[in-house]
């Protein structure tokens, strides 16, 4: 079991220093037991980053299909209730956090700690992008990357999709979700439109934009831990789309979000269900019903977003 001085160790030996800005991308399975638990490390990131630090991270909650919104009328969001988040134990730890601020857009909310969290959090209303906070912290706190385990994503890439999309004048279709949100006493439905991107074609990209941004790499507890800068990995994922933004896409003949859901797409519904369909008497069958459920979804509750 590691110890908390441990991880504060570590933390600085990978170059985390005070004053720092993070968005943070942690796999608690990844680093180990540590001694008072998901708590014990982000007391331990706060003490390293000190009082001119700022941790980010995300809380999205549930959300539901919007045309189906009658069913849930009693699921809503408040600023007065807690926040039940999806994105995992260190988001769960650092809401119930004494300083923790949330975001005003409650329907896509980060949770954030230190000098610049309720700067961040006020700001990000309901008239904002869905990734507005990380935008924002990157444009003025300088913010860096900081992933221990789990998947070799940058923090940027829904950033930086969106822009190539509406730099190009090409959108992208996506079910619309969203959730209630209750404030001062009236109740109100908000979407929650966000770009959806393919990992197989970002793994793809993942090693020149690693190359790129890559500020440290090493070890916090257990897990391989890497710091990056997001404003570079930002550019560099632009700069990829830029030059063709079929790098979005990538070459799997099944992938439904590559080959449908971009108004470049190179496959048609109709097309691809019965690519589908034919999979059905081969071995794919099961991922084959999945995809094709998944399919008639978008046909029957797709909108465009960009």
């Amino acid at each position: 079991m590691h110890t908390l001085e441990k991880i504060k160790n570590d933390l600085v030996n990978l170059g985390i220093k005070s004053g720092d800005t993070l968005f943070l991308r942690i796999s608690y399975r990844a680093i180990g037991k540590i001694d008072g638990g998901p708590k014990s490390f982000i007391d331990a990131l706060l003490d390293v980053i000190g009082k001119e630090g700022t941790i980010i991270l995300t809380a999205f909650p549930k959300k539901y299909i919007r045309q189906m919104r009658f069913l849930h009328r009693r699921q809503i969001l408040s600023s007065n209730t807690r926040l039940k988040t999806l994105t995992g134990v260190m988001s769960e730890f650092a809401i119930a956090h004494p300083d923790a601020k949330i975001s005003r857009k409650l329907e896509f909310p980060f949770v954030a700690i230190g000098k610049n969290a309720e700067y961040l959090t006020s700001n990000h209303t309901h008239d904002k992008n869905a990734y507005w906070i990380i935008e924002e912290a990157i444009e003025k706190f300088n913010c860096k990357c900081l992933r221990i385990g789990g998947e070799p994503l940058f923090g940027t890439t829904h950033l930086s999709l969106e822009k190539a999309l509406r730099d190009k004048g090409e959108n992208q279709t996506n079910l619309r979700y969203g959730i209630y949100v209750k404030e001062n006493g009236q109740t109100k439905w908000y979407d929650t439109p966000n770009v959806l991107f393919c990992k197989k074609a970002f793994n793809r990209n993942n090693k020149r934009i690693h190359a790129i941004s890559t500020i440290a790499e090493g070890t916090v507890g257990d897990g391989y831990a890497i710091i990056t800068d997001m404003r570079k990995a930002f550019d560099e994922e632009v700069k990829i789309f830029s030059e063709d933004i079929h790098n979005a896409t990538c070459d799997d003949p099944n992938c439904i979000i590559c080959r449908t859901s971009y108004s470049f797409s190179d496959c048609s519904y109709p097309k691809f269900l019965l690519r589908q369909t034919t999979r059905i008497f081969s071995s794919e069958f099961k991922q084959a019903i999945k995809t094709i459920i998944k399919t008639i979804e978008r046909i029957t509750f797709g909108i465009k977003v960009i």
